[in-house]
């Protein structure tokens, strides 16, 4: 598989595509790996969103965080705000790994004026969690696992016309799906990792 140390040293050499001019709404997530440096499957921390009447993510598979406020002053602030929130990780800067290009939001298929940034964080070991009631689950899903082409599918979504979209399956017995903006983000990983995931 990839120790997290392979994947520090391609994110330290990676130059992400990031947006000059940002709209005003923004938000991050943290895409956290959870091993030691010379572990060879690291596991990545999801987490299920409770759901939420109005929400159009009510439900599904995402990486922690949420929008940036005011008080969020420098570059993935509001993901290491929004993870302590949801989950109870604190992240420290020396956990920072790197970063991912910058993806535009979307809802029902079409852009929206939302920008994402996700920060890749590495910690040694994943403590006890505490979800707050945002979220319904926290999930950890080892590498090879999201590798694994036998869970790989393909997702109905009727508010985008019944288009489809590919994704992941959680495991061989879990019929929650990875899919969407976390799936683009995945694929980014892997893409620098030499892993090429179905595109839409």
């Amino acid at each position: 598989m990839i120790p997290v140390e392979s994947i520090i040293d391609r994110l330290d050499r990676h130059q992400p595509e990031l947006v000059d001019s940002p709209p005003p709404c923004q938000a991050e997530v943290a895409l956290i790996l959870g091993g030691a440096p010379s572990a060879k499957d690291p596991q990545m921390i999801f987490i299920q969103r409770s759901v939420c009447a109005g929400d159009p993510w009510s439900g599904q598979m995402a990486f922690p965080g949420g929008r940036r406020e005011e008080s969020d002053l420098h570059a993935g602030d509001a993901a290491r705000r929004e993870t302590l929130e949801e989950i109870g990780l604190e992240l420290g800067q020396h956990e920072l790994a790197g970063r991912l290009g910058d993806l535009r939001g979307r809802h029902g298929g079409q852009s929206q004026d939302l920008l994402i940034s996700c920060f890749v964080f590495a910690v040694d070991k994943v403590p006890a969690l505490t979800p707050n009631h945002e979220v319904s689950q926290v999930v950890l899903v080892p590498l090879s696992c999201l590798l694994d082409p036998s869970l790989q599918t393909r997702i109905r979504y009727e508010q985008a016309g019944g288009q489809r979209f590919p994704g992941i399956f959680v495991g061989q017995e879990d019929e929650r799906v990875i899919w969407g903006l976390t799936y683009r983000f995945l694929a980014q990983l892997f893409s620098l990792l030499g892993h090429t995931l179905p595109t839409e």
